[in-house]
């Protein structure tokens, strides 16, 4: 399926700006502000991992797999390091990649502290966005 959707919405951090999703093949095109958010023991946080992580907000962009409630959390790729994502903060910028899932969680020790899902077992993590490219939009 190939195709844009497009809204006109606000962001925390910017005025009224068009987003869009275009999906080609596997890979997906985004359209958002990158945010950088702390860690905290909120559920969105232990999906991210153990450290501040960034999250892509697309605003109200109905997109297929929300891992932030902004949007989508940003995760490394092969082509993009981590630490690259911290020079694109507060800017709009597409990003092209692919969803990831969660996994399951292996508790490193039994006196360790993990949130538990209904079922006694620790909530996977891991979930996002994997990010191949990356480019800043003129605003």
């Amino acid at each position: 399926m190939s195709g844009y959707i497009f809204t006109k919405s606000q962001l925390s951090q910017t005025p009224s700006i068009n987003m869009e999703v275009q999906k080609s093949n596997s890979l997906i095109y985004l359209t958002g502000t990158v945010i950088e958010k702390p860690w905290s023991k909120s559920t969105e946080s232990w999906i991210a991992g153990d450290s501040n992580y960034y999250v892509l907000d697309v605003g109200d962009l109905e997109i297929e797999k929300r891992s932030a409630e902004e949007g989508v959390i940003l995760r490394a790729s092969e082509a993009i390091a981590f630490e690259s994502f911290a020079e694109y903060v507060g800017k709009k910028v597409e990003i092209k990649g692919e969803y990831v899932e969660s996994k399951p969680y292996q508790p490193k020790s039994a006196y360790e502290s993990y949130p538990m899902g209904m079922d006694g077992r620790p909530l996977p993590r891991g979930a996002g966005f994997k990010v191949y490219e990356i480019m800043v939009l003129d605003k």
